[in-house]
């Protein structure tokens, strides 16, 4: 995996953590 990749990875958890506790309030 390059640095870019895990860079966007950690970008998509992030953005599916926000998601969810949008979706809980």
């Amino acid at each position: 995996m390059t640095a870019g990749e895990l860079l966007v990875q950690r970008l998509h958890v992030d953005l599916r953590q926000q998601a969810s506790a949008l979706c809980r309030s």
